[in-house]
């Protein structure tokens, strides 16, 4: 009996101990599987992490080089503005704006863009019908370019007008339209194309029209003498 009952607790004592290292192998399985685990989890926090910053960072990359472009061209924009402001006001023109620098027409006093130098005039009275005609030729520099000749008149018939310029081209320059624009008292030559600055023009007009009996113009009066008119 005591050596049964010693064989069976060393029979005992060896199945415990084959037992126990059954049981300690899962555990360990166990515990490297939660590693895997976890380090598997960080690995794919670490890159979601990555991809959103890596969006962010596109997105205000794209956000700030479309306020940097728009704020380029609202700077063209302002710094074009204001070189065109400069323009017209070193200009000395009298126009306000486009419509108005395209009718000079429209104002009372003659555009600066023309600068008379001398006035050559020649009058013929025929006080039988009160009538008269004439001739004038005009000498003038071009300050600014322009295809417009404004001169006053009132009241005169034109009948033939000439432009020439002082350029090494002979001939008369093309004249597109005149008008008399009556509301200014004013006669519109408009050319065919632009005179240039600095250059010397000459203007020829041929006119007739009528003695006045008003206080205007060329107007003719009356007095008696001797019981004479």
């Amino acid at each position: 009996m005591g050596i049964e009952d010693a064989s069976m607790r060393n029979g005992r004592a060896l199945s415990d101990q084959w037992a126990d290292s059954v049981v300690v192998r899962p555990r360990t399985t166990e515990q490297h599987i939660t590693v895997n685990k976890r380090l598997v989890l960080g690995f794919a926090i670490s890159i979601l992490t990555l991809i959103i910053v890596t969006a962010i960072a596109i997105t205000l990359s794209v956000s700030f080089e479309r306020c940097a472009a728009e704020s380029s061209g609202a700077l063209a924009a302002n710094s074009s503005s204001n070189s065109k402001w400069k323009q017209s006001r070193d200009g000395n023109i009298s126009h306000r704006d486009s419509e108005d620098g395209q009718q000079p027409w429209r104002h009372l006093r003659l555009p600066a863009t023309l600068r008379p130098r001398h006035y050559d005039l020649r009058l013929s009275v025929y006080m039988e019908n009160f009538t008269f005609s004439g001739e004038v030729n005009i000498e003038f520099e071009c300050v600014h370019s322009t295809k417009l000749i404004v001169l006053h008149t009132d009241r005169l018939e034109l009948e033939k007008v000439l432009v020439y310029s002082e350029s090494k081209k002979a001939g008369a320059m093309r004249i597109q339209r005149r008008f008399h624009y009556q509301p200014k008292q004013v006669y519109v030559i408009a050319l065919h194309r632009e005179m240039k600055p600095l250059r010397t023009y000459k203007i020829n007009i041929t006119f007739h029209a009528h003695i006045e009996h008003e206080l205007l113009g060329f107007f003719r009066s009356s007095y008696v003498l001797n019981g004479e008119r």
